[in-house]
């Protein structure tokens, strides 16, 4: 089975933004099949929207394994995340800006066995980062753990202090971006991550289609793969990024 960690379903007249397509999940596995992907996880980033019923009635359609990651920006009862798991939750899309409001939904996730996947960076939450890691939390970041891409990774302290967390921990970091980061800059951070963390705490995600107007490039779905082998060009190590480290945390048959 090879994973895609991030893809977006959505329709136009639904979400906050304004998407350049529709991104029906029909044209969703269609892409993904040209492409030998037999898994994805939907994703519906807080900043999209924070109603996950969109995403719950799309992935009720699906035709292939799905795994979601709904939006966490209120404080909810125990039984609705619970009532997420069991309709194919794996995990929680959050900010990590503000722990206080969200304290007693994180711990009914943590209950419920969401993992949480971080947007925006770790850059000023290191701390909070740490204590939800003590809890027994999992973290997912997405984006290369970092809130943009404009510094050289060989000697960014962001990097290094997300490296420092991540080593020996329950992290994984996401290796998503395309059109928001250079490809330079892109590939010289992967580089750092599999040295440092290897492909078993790195995952992929195409963010296929890509949702707003103003992203200077959207590529096609086949265009994100080519993207990943060029960030990771070793067969062995891109295996265990697209299959076993994927499928062993989103819960998938492998």
């Amino acid at each position: 089975m090879r994973i895609d960690c991030e893809v977006h379903a959505f329709r136009q007249e639904v979400r906050r933004e304004t998407p350049l397509i529709d991104g029906t999940l029909e044209q969703l596995e269609s892409a993904a099949r040209g492409c030998a992907i037999t898994g994805l996880v939907l994703v519906q980033p807080t900043f999209l929207h924070g109603d996950p019923i969109e995403l719950f009635t799309q992935a009720s359609r699906a035709q292939i394994p799905v795994r979601l990651v709904p939006p966490l920006v209120q404080s909810l009862a125990p039984a609705v995340l619970e009532e997420w798991a069991r309709s194919g939750a794996v995990g929680l899309a959050v900010t990590l800006d503000d722990r206080d409001p969200l304290a007693e939904s994180f711990e009914a996730a943590l209950q419920s066995g969401l993992h949480l996947e971080v947007s925006g960076g770790l850059e000023g939450r290191e701390g909070l980062a740490e204590m939800l890691l003590a809890d027994g939390h999992r973290l997912v970041f997405r984006d290369f753990g970092l809130a943009d891409g404009t510094r050289d990774p060989t000697w960014d302290p962001r990097l290094e202090r997300l490296l420092a967390l991540a080593e020996g921990a329950e992290v994984w970091v996401k290796l998503s971006g395309i059109g928001r980061v250079a490809d330079g800059w892109a590939k010289a951070a992967a580089g750092r991550l599999l040295e440092r963390l290897g492909p078993e705490q790195l995952l992929w995600g195409s963010q296929w289609p890509h949702v707003t107007a103003a992203h200077a490039y959207a590529p096609t779905y086949a265009q994100t793969l080519d993207w990943l082998e060029e960030l990771v060009p070793d067969d062995d190590a891109r295996g265990r990024i697209l299959s076993a480290t994927p499928a062993a945390l989103y819960g998938f048959r492998n």
